[in-house]
């Protein structure tokens, strides 16, 4: 039997969570980070458990997520199906991805949906997972593991969310260098649609990105950010609208 974790995560902040849910499952598990594109064919055994992971982009699952998560099959599998979200909502992205396993083959018997600093405007969920939301992921994958062992029928798993989905749309703000660039092009090589050039890493193209922050990540530099006086008036508002902590919310079959 083998766990694996299978996972979309420009910022790293789902790879973070999903970490901690094969580490508190206390048996080895094997990464797939799609987050860079998924050009093999995957089959995963029946006897074995997937959990997939993604962040919540504007109520939905990421295109790039889906696209990958497609390429995966399972025979009858059971799966645990994570969204992580910058605490304003996941809308209808948990349903989205247990509907997109179902599609492939798997069967989801458990759901999470976990905060983490917003990647877009960081002041908000700052810190989280906090050590509350730590004590809970690690609860859900102890919970999620004995249930597998359990070996139960599976029943219909019942998520919020609903059908027809959020429209996909696009996000007006862009990160862009500064000064401080020092064209190391590690911007240019992990930004997984492609949207730094070589020769101008300071800019993006706002045609193709995809506002993920992965390239704000892994800047050694920290010279990439969300800047402007568009992005600071919608920061205003959003985080005045999402000051209030929400919580997480686990699901089981």
């Amino acid at each position: 039997m083998k766990v694996h974790l299978i996972y979309f995560s420009p910022a790293l902040s789902t790879r973070k969570i999903m970490r901690a849910i094969g580490k508190s499952m206390d048996v080895p598990f094997e990464e797939l980070d799609v987050t860079m594109g998924f050009d093999e064919a995957l089959s995963i055994d029946e006897g074995d458990l997937a959990v997939f992971g993604v962040p919540v982009y504007a109520g939905r699952v990421p295109k790039l997520a889906t696209e990958a998560f497609h390429k995966i099959k399972g025979n009858n599998t059971p799966a645990v199906i994570v969204n992580v979200y910058g605490n304003r909502d996941y809308d209808d992205a948990l349903l989205e991805l247990r509907n997109i396993c179902q599609e492939n083959g798997f069967v989801p018997f458990a759901a999470g949906a976990f905060i983490a600093r917003h990647s877009i405007f960081p002041k908000v969920a700052v810190n989280r997972p906090d050590e509350e939301d730590e004590e809970m992921i690690v609860g859900f994958a102890k919970k999620c593991y004995d249930k597998y062992l359990e070996k139960e029928e599976p029943k219909p798993l019942n998520v919020k969310g609903n059908y027809p989905y959020r429209e996909h749309g696009p996000i007006p703000l862009v990160p862009k260098g500064n000064s401080s660039c020092d064209k190391c092009g590690t911007c240019v090589r992990l930004c997984p649609v492609g949207a730094i050039s070589a020769d101008h890493p300071r800019k993006t193209n706002k045609e193709l990105c995809i506002s993920c922050a992965r390239c704000i990540t892994v800047c050694p530099q920290h010279s990439r950010n969300f800047r402007g006086l568009v992005y600071g008036a919608v920061r205003r508002k959003f985080e005045s609208k999402c000051a209030v902590r929400k919580e997480n919310e686990t699901f089981f079959s």
